[in-house]
C-alpha cells in the first residue's frame, strides 16, 4: 500500500501545486494582454475551485496514510516531516484567507458590462485592481517558496 499512497501523494503535489510554477507566466501575459486578465482571473478560480484545492486538501489524506504506512505517530518524532506539515498548513491558510478573497474581488472589479456606445468611458481598471494584482503576486511567490521548501523537506528529510 505504501508505493499507492506515494504516487498518490506525489501526483496530488503535482497536480495541486505545478500550476503555481506557470502561474507568474500566465500572469505577465495577461498583464501585456488586460483585455483578457478577467478571462485569466476567472478561469484561474475555476481550475482552483475544481482542481487545485479539492487535490490539494486530498494530500493531508494521503500524507496521514504514509504516515500511518511507515511507522504511525512517532513519526512526527521526524522534525523534518512536522515542518513541511506546518509549512503546508501555513499555505492552505494564505490560500484560504488571503489569496482567495483578493482573487475574487479583482474578479468583481474587473467584471462588468460592455461599455455603453457613445464616448470612449476612461481606460483602466478601478484604482484598487494595481494593489490587489501586487498583493496577488506576492502571494504566489510565497506559496511558489513554500512549495519549494515543502518538497525540499520531503526528498532530503534533513535531521532538523
Amino acid at each position: 500500500m505504501y508505493e499507492l499512497w506515494l504516487f498518490l501523494h506525489v501526483l496530488g503535489a503535482i497536480a495541486a501545486f505545478g500550476f503555481g510554477f506557470y502561474a507568474p507566466i500566465f500572469g505577465m501575459a495577461a498583464a501585456r494582454e488586460p483585455e483578457h486578465g478577467n478571462w485569466y482571473m476567472r478561469a484561474s478560480k475555476r481550475v482552483s475551485n475544481g482542481v487545485l484545492i479539492p487535490v490539494a486538501i486530498s494530500m493531508a489524506i494521503t500524507g496521514t496514510l504514509l504516515v500511518v504506512e511507515t511507522g504511525g505517530m512517532r513519526r512526527f518524532e521526524q522534525l523534518w516531516l512536522t515542518t513541511s506539515l506546518v509549512l503546508y498548513v501555513v499555505a492552505l491558510g494564505i490560500i484560504f484567507l488571503a489569496q482567495r478573497p483578493a482573487l475574487a474581488k479583482v474578479i468583481e472589479l474587473t467584471s462588468g458590462p460592455p461599455a455603453p456606445a457613445g464616448p470612449p468611458a476612461p481606460a483602466g481598471p478601478p484604482a484598487e485592481v494595481p494593489a490587489l494584482l501586487r498583493r496577488l503576486r506576492l502571494l504566489g511567490y510565497v506559496l511558489l517558496f513554500l512549495v519549494i521548501a515543502i518538497v525540499a523537506l520531503m526528498v532530503w528529510k534533513p535531521v532538523l
